[in-house]
């Protein structure tokens, strides 16, 4: 209980935070509890050879934490490949991606699974050092992984509808991602465990892929099943889809986001959506190039880590807390940075 109590005021304080790398990191020891861990940057001599594998660059998420790695890359002077698999539940193509990873001459693969789990990992990397990037496998050839507990993604929201409600019912549809991938299940249940025993409530819950025709059909077929809906709560995409079609309502119809985008946080500028979290995607791409580099110089690292979660609204969604969430207007992503000292 203590750790619940400490969690709330923690991420509750963060709407008038700003995020600061001076400031401590979080450890996470499970879904409810972390400890603080100072930050601390690397320093290497030598030009590592970093292979980063995403689900997909299509999801503004993956494309901040592309910014974030390409940004450090630059800054520790490291090679960077990136390659994505296109989708959620790609395991065949992420494989395939490791051994061109291998091939490329990687010292440390980063991983960001397109699945909950990635079976047979130790037999296909050998002694290739893995760090794991925001979803967790729970294989336990992980050297350490960057990233928050799923769980606080959509528990965060969850609370915050709580408080936002003021004891007023609230009929809620869930649209939390793919099924079985990407930390869908994880947010469903901490949105599910900080509404409990609340007037707020779920009417039906869509997986689907993030993609915005696939969330956009979803969310045509929810209301046409539940027109009395108040709210639609689900990932940055299920909010995007959510933005266009709360034109063509008579009823008003709100709007959470379990993480951020570039589009919800215009949506929350113009005040379309009420609140969306943050994971302060840059700096944790940032944070995996130098857990990578830490590992390889042979420096102890800490699991689980990652920035303090930002519940962002109207009120604080200014360019000092976006600041180490989003890459900027007009960023494509990098999917090779050499090192200057190679040109």
């Amino acid at each position: 209980m203590r750790a619940f109590i400490l969690l709330f005021v923690t991420f509750y304080a963060a709407l008038g935070y700003a995020a600061d790398k001076n400031e401590s990191l979080l450890r996470w020891q499970d879904n409810l509890s972390f400890s603080h861990q100072k930050h601390q940057t690397p320093q290497t001599d030598k030009v590592w050879k970093l292979c980063a594998l995403y689900p997909s660059l299509k999801d503004s998420y993956w494309l901040s934490i592309n910014y974030g790695m390409q940004k450090a890359a630059q800054t520790y002077g490291v090679d960077l490949k990136v390659l994505e698999a296109g989708g959620y539940n790609q395991l065949a193509t992420q494989q395939k991606q490791i051994s061109q990873c291998q091939q490329w001459g990687a010292d440390a693969l980063l991983l960001g699974s397109s699945t909950t789990s990635f079976p047979n990992l130790s037999q296909q990397v050998g002694h290739l050092p893995v760090i794991e990037v925001i979803n967790a496998t729970h294989n336990n050839i992980i050297k350490t992984r960057v990233g928050v507990p799923w769980f606080q993604m959509g528990y965060q929201p969850g609370r915050y509808l709580v408080q936002w409600s003021k004891g007023n019912p609230l009929k809620v549809l869930l649209m939390p991602g793919p099924r079985d991938a990407g930390g869908s299940q994880e947010m469903e249940d901490g949105f599910q465990q900080a509404i409990a025993k609340s007037n707020v409530t779920i009417l039906d819950i869509a997986h689907g892929d993030n993609d915005l025709e696939i969330q956009r059909n979803l969310l045509h077929e929810m209301l046409e099943r539940h027109p009395d809906a108040d709210v639609v709560v689900g990932t940055a995409i299920a909010a995007e889809a959510a933005m266009g079609e709360k034109r063509n309502l008579a009823k008003p119809l709100n709007i959470v986001s379990f993480y951020l985008s570039h589009q919800v946080y215009r949506g929350l500028k113009r005040g379309r959506i009420i609140m969306a979290a943050s994971d302060q995607m840059v700096w944790q791409g940032e944070l995996v190039i130098e857990q990578a580099i830490n590992v390889l110089e042979g420096h102890a690292v800490p699991d689980n880590i990652s920035p303090p979660i930002l519940v962002l609204t109207q009120k604080n969604a200014d360019s000092e807390h976006l600041r180490c969430s989003l890459s900027p207007g007009g960023f494509r992503p990098v999917y090779q940075y050499t090192s200057a000292a190679k040109k």
